[in-house]
This record gives C-alpha cells, structure tokens and sequence, in this order.
C-alpha cells in the first residue's frame, strides 16, 4: 500500500470505529457503512479501490475492538501525514458523520469519538 492508500485505509478503520461505537456491527450495517464510505471516499483518481480496502476492514471485525481501530488509524494517519490535504481531512470528518448518522440517531459515544477525531486531526 501506498501512504495514500494508508490514509484512506485509516478512514475505513475509523469509520468502522464509529459504526461499532454503539455496540456490534450486523450485516445490514455492514453493507451500509461499505457504501458510506466508497461513496465518501473522494479518491476515485487514485489507482486503488477504496471498497476493498473497506472490506478487508470489515474482515477483522471480530480482532478489533474501538480504541484498537481508532489508536490504529491515527497511527496511520500520523505516519502518512506528509499527504493529507485539508479537503481529505474534512472529506474524512464528513465521512464519519455520515456514518454516525446512518445508524438511528448519533449515540454519545459515537459524537464523543468524532469529537476526539476532529481536535486529533486538527493537531496533524
């Protein structure tokens, strides 16, 4: 993978963070956060497919747990910070409220963890 592929895998991590921030992902919503997130994903011009990476995400559901999938994906964004935009942090911001949304009415944990994302990808 490239850093740019990183940075959008981290996306998938986080958005699957969010997704099971509420408690456990079923199958209905597992489609639904693929689709949310392929559709968010404005990286159509890259040489990569954005719903793959989603899936192998989703793969590893039951390895792990919220903070592991959230501390995971700001390592990587950490990391790979050299190329991440402005329009890819707000793009990435607006992915996860688009999930927090589609799953019934935002939980606190949900709003508390992008609360969290939006001051940490600030700091980058």
């Amino acid at each position: 993978m490239n850093s740019v592929e990183r940075l959008y895998y981290a996306l998938g991590e986080l958005a699957y963070a969010v997704a099971k921030a509420d408690g456990q992902i079923n199958f209905e919503e597992r489609n639904k956060l693929h689709d949310i997130v392929v559709k968010g994903a404005k990286c159509h011009n890259y040489e990569f497919n954005v719903s793959e990476i989603i899936f192998h995400i989703l793969q590893k559901e039951n390895i792990f747990n919220v903070e592991d999938s959230y501390r995971s994906a700001m390592r990587e964004i950490k990391a790979n910070s050299k190329y991440l935009t402005d329009d890819m942090k707000a793009e990435f911001a607006a992915v996860l409220d688009k999930v927090a949304r589609a799953f019934n009415s935002i939980t606190k944990e949900e709003r508390e963890l992008i609360e969290r994302f939006r001051k940490d990808i600030d700091e980058i």
